[in-house]
């Protein structure tokens, strides 16, 4: 009885609370675009930016963000917090597409047809990104390389927020 004891108030630190996997563990599109938004929320820019491919393409209500702006661009938010939900996700050969709704906390209003009023209150967006696998070049120590850089294998493309519903915040 006694031993039984010891295990079962042991037992919950013999084995260690499972993590999320980072975004090196994973082959999941989903689950490295929610890392994204995390790296975002936990303001690791160089996290963020290498997840973005060269080419990526960013836009925020029909208003297009150039590739060296968008770290920028996401830290002038100061995003205080974000939650993905409904997300849809759909294969095309070498690109993962997810349509979600993302709710963002920020200090300042994501879209400018949202306005002022809705600074660091929680706003609603609708979302569509393309996660992309870089296609393999035939030299294997380049194309692990290249890999491992990607995260995951996966390079955001393309993103594009929308306000949702009546374009005001929550």
């Amino acid at each position: 009885m006694a031993a039984l004891t010891v295990l079962a108030l042991t037992g919950c630190t013999v084995y260690s609370a499972q993590k999320s996997p980072g975004v090196t563990q994973t082959t999941s599109a989903e689950q490295v675009d929610r890392i994204f938004w995390q790296d975002v929320e936990q303001a690791k820019w160089v996290q963020v930016n290498a997840l973005l491919a060269p080419n990526a393409v960013w836009r925020v209500n029909g208003q297009v963000v150039p590739r060296a702006q968008i770290v920028p661009w996401l830290q002038s938010l100061v995003v205080h917090g974000v939650q993905v939900s409904d997300l849809v996700l759909t294969p095309a050969v070498n690109d993962m597409n997810l349509v979600y709704t993302v709710q963002m906390q920020a200090d300042k209003a994501v879209a400018a047809q949202i306005g002022a009023a809705c600074a660091g209150h929680p706003q609603t967006l609708s979302a569509l990104a393309v996660w992309q696998q870089p296609q393999p070049k035939g030299d294997a120590a380049k194309d692990k390389q290249a890999s491992s850089k990607a995260y995951g294998g996966y390079l955001l493309t393309v993103h594009d927020l929308m306000t949702a519903g009546n374009g005001r915040c929550s």
